[in-house]
């Protein structure tokens, strides 16, 4: 399952949180400036309408050339005007048959006429003329498309206000970048951590260079791999005095029997030897756990091929098999843990024995990536050759307790290789330790 990384969840939380802060800048703005909006809209008309209202004060016909100047800026403006009598008819208006809203006495009003024929949106007021005379009200209204203040507001969101969208971008990455360098010393710390395995549990995580709070997870890191390693040192050391304990008496056991002349002395020698093997093979199950190796260390995959070869030789033979080694293309150097290389090469030499048919031909290949042991025996069965390699429970072959090729697989699995299992063409089965 993929999970976001802890740079990418810090860098969706600061993009979240920036489109916020965009989305609530951009509507705090709105709301503010469409408050303000309404209130300069409102000064606006209130200032018209008084201005008429004084000039009618003095001229109540509207004569005179202030109040004509008065009038011709509100037509220039697209706004119109209506001078009501007490009895709700028009005296002076910019043209209008009619008032704009019906005359409501002595209270002053604001107005918003919705568009009708080719007329748009109308926002007013209506005030009362508290003078003597037949005057009883003046009514102001403009479209709200040619308010002074609309344009100054579409121009301020249009040209200031969008400003915020880079800027918070501009922002944002900064941050990023910031972020990006103060984790530097937790995505190395994690690299590095990533590259310890059973080959390396010598291996620790810098410590030098690291911030305070990063030190402290990786000095308890390190110290758990202190433990992890003192324990699989004690598996090793636990495996080697196991396997002292139980093949001396066994030692014993066989050279008394070898004492003996009688047949069924024989086949109880054999009985020994099998059991030896499994003993054999439990103990290396539990070394493979504590299998490490240093990068320095290097293996000549042709002289481990001999020595096996040349130990379990007087076993094939005596068994009535043959064997044969081949070295292709000069030394095959790797690196890794010798000694677990030669008992995975062992065990598939034995495996491949316990199944080989009288006077069958073992043959071990060193070629450039690996080595491979063939046989001449029923091969594999076609549910071993479609499964996983390692699983305890599982048998090699049609028999045995299945720990030869778990060992094995578990060995190259810690040398980053694998085991290839397959059957000849020709009859048997070649097991292949790919590095």
């Amino acid at each position: 399952m993929w999970r976001l990384t802890l740079l990418q969840r810090l860098i969706l939380a600061m993009s979240i949180v920036a489109f916020v802060a965009i989305g609530a800048s951009v509507v705090f703005l709105y709301i503010r400036f469409q408050a303000s909006n309404d209130t300069f809209r409102e000064e606006t008309l209130s200032t018209f309408a008084e201005d008429l209202r004084r000039e009618l004060a003095v001229d109540p016909k509207l004569s005179s050339s202030r109040a004509t100047t008065a009038k011709a800026r509100i037509r220039a403006l697209h706004g119109q005007y209506a001078v009501l009598g007490r009895d709700g008819r028009i005296i002076d208006s910019s043209g209008l048959q009619e008032s704009l809203i019906p005359y409501i006495g002595d209270r002053a009003q604001y107005f918003e006429l919705p568009p009708h024929d080719d007329q748009k949106t109308l926002f007013g007021i209506s005030i009362p003329i508290a003078l003597p005379g037949s005057a009883g009200a003046i009514q102001v209204a403009f479209p709200k498309t040619h308010v002074t203040f609309d344009s100054v507001l579409e121009e301020f969101v249009r040209d200031i206000a969008w400003i915020w969208i880079p800027f918070v971008m501009v922002l944002l990455a900064t941050n990023i970048a910031v972020l990006g360098f103060a984790l530097r010393p937790l995505r190395k710390a994690a690299q590095e951590a990533a590259q310890i395995g059973p080959s390396s549990i010598a291996t620790r995580l810098t410590e030098s260079g690291m911030p305070n709070d990063v030190l402290a997870l990786v000095k308890s890191v390190n110290a758990a791999l202190d433990r992890l390693q003192g324990g699989f040192l004690s598996l090793e050391r636990f495996s080697g005095q196991l396997a002292h304990e139980l093949r001396t008496p066994l030692a014993i056991a066989k050279t008394r029997l070898s004492l003996s002349q009688d047949q069924i002395a024989r086949a109880v020698e054999r009985d020994f030897e099998d059991v030896e093997r499994v003993i054999t093979q439990l103990v290396d199950r539990v070394r493979v756990r504590t299998l490490h190796y240093e990068a320095a260390d290097i293996v000549d995959l042709g002289g481990v091929a001999t020595d096996v070869a040349r130990y379990l030789a007087p076993m094939i033979v005596g068994a009535g098999r043959n064997i044969e080694l081949k070295i292709e293309n000069g030394p095959v150097l790797v690196s890794g843990a010798k000694d677990f290389i030669f008992r995975a090469l062992r065990n598939l030499v034995e495996n491949a024995l316990h199944h080989s048919p009288e006077n069958g031909m073992i043959t071990i290949t060193v070629f450039n990536v690996g080595i491979s042991v063939a046989d001449q025996g029923p091969g594999f069965t076609k549910g071993r050759l479609s499964e996983e390699i390692g699983l305890l429970g599982k048998t090699d072959r049609e028999d045995g307790l299945g720990l030869g090729l778990s060992i094995v697989g578990e060995t190259m699995a810690a040398h980053d290789g694998r085991i290839v299992l397959a059957n000849l063409p020709s009859g048997g089965a070649v097991a292949t330790m790919a590095f």
